[in-house]
C-alpha cells in the first residue's frame, strides 16, 4: 500500500520541520512537499502530482487558509484538507469547515492526535480537536430551514450519524444498508447542502436546524 502523500502549508519554518519529521516517521505517511504560503502551493499543483492530503495553517501570508481551501476545492476537489492552526474561535472553525476542510486540528494537538486525525479522514471520518468538536456540536440552531434543502428522511438519518463522527462503513452498518448506498446518500447530501466535506455538512446542518 502506498503511503499517504501529504503536503504541508505553514509559514512557521520550525513548525513546518516538526510536522514533516512527524509525518515521515509514520510508515503509512510521507510528507513530500512543504510550503510557506498557499501561493507557492498552488504553483506546485499546476505541474506536480497532487497529494492525497494537505495540512494547512489559516494565518498565512498573501492568501489566508480559508481562501486557499475554497480555491483548492474548485481546482483539486479530490485533495483532502486538514486545518492545523492556533485559531479556536467559532467563526474561524465554521468558515474553514464550510469552505471544504475535512478536519480542524489545533496546534496544541499531540503528534499522535495529528496522525490519528489524518487516519480518521482516510477512514471516511473527520479530524476535529476536542475543543473544535464541541464548537460544532454546540452551534446554535438559530434559523431552522429544514425543508429548504429537500433532504429525505434517510438523508437526515445519515446526517445525524455523520454528526457522531462515524465513517461511511459505520453509518452503513448502523442503518442496515450497503456501503455503496450510504456513499450515495452522502453524495446527495453534499450536493443539496452545497458543501464539499463531512465536516462542512455537519456544520451547515447544525446551523440550519436540520439535526
Amino acid at each position: 500500500m502506498r503511503p499517504i502523500n501529504i503536503w504541508v502549508v505553514e509559514d512557521d519554518a520550525g513548525f513546518r520541520r516538526t510536522l514533516r519529521s512527524l509525518l515521515d516517521m509514520h510508515e503509512r505517511m510521507h510528507c513530500s512537499r512543504v510550503f510557506p504560503s498557499c501561493i507557492e502551493m498552488f504553483d506546485a499543483l499546476k505541474s506536480e502530482e497532487h497529494p492525497n492530503l494537505i495540512l494547512m495553517d489559516l494565518g498565512l501570508p498573501g492568501m489566508d487558509g480559508v481562501e486557499g481551501i475554497r480555491k483548492l476545492t474548485q481546482i483539486a476537489p479530490d485533495v483532502a484538507v486538514v486545518v492545523i492552526t492556533v485559531f479556536r474561535e467559532k467563526v474561524k472553525v465554521l468558515e474553514a469547515l464550510d469552505a471544504g476542510a475535512t478536519g480542524y486540528l489545533l496546534k496544541t494537538a499531540t503528534g499522535a492526535e495529528i496522525v490519528d486525525g489524518i487516519e480518521q479522514v482516510f477512514a471516511g471520518g473527520a479530524a476535529l480537536s476536542p475543543d473544535v468538536a464541541k464548537i460544532v456540536l454546540d452551534e446554535m440552531r438559530k434559523a431552522p430551514t429544514r425543508d429548504s434543502f429537500k433532504l429525505s428522511a434517510r438523508e437526515i438519518e445519515v446526517l445525524e450519524h455523520l454528526a457522531m463522527d462515524l465513517s461511511v462503513k459505520e453509518i452503513a452498518d448502523r442503518l442496515g444498508i450497503s456501503r455503496r448506498t450510504a456513499a450515495f446518500h452522502l453524495e446527495n447530501i453534499y450536493r443539496k447542502l452545497q458543501v464539499q466535506s463531512q465536516s462542512g455538512a455537519v456544520a451547515k446542518a447544525l446551523r440550519s436546524g436540520i439535526i
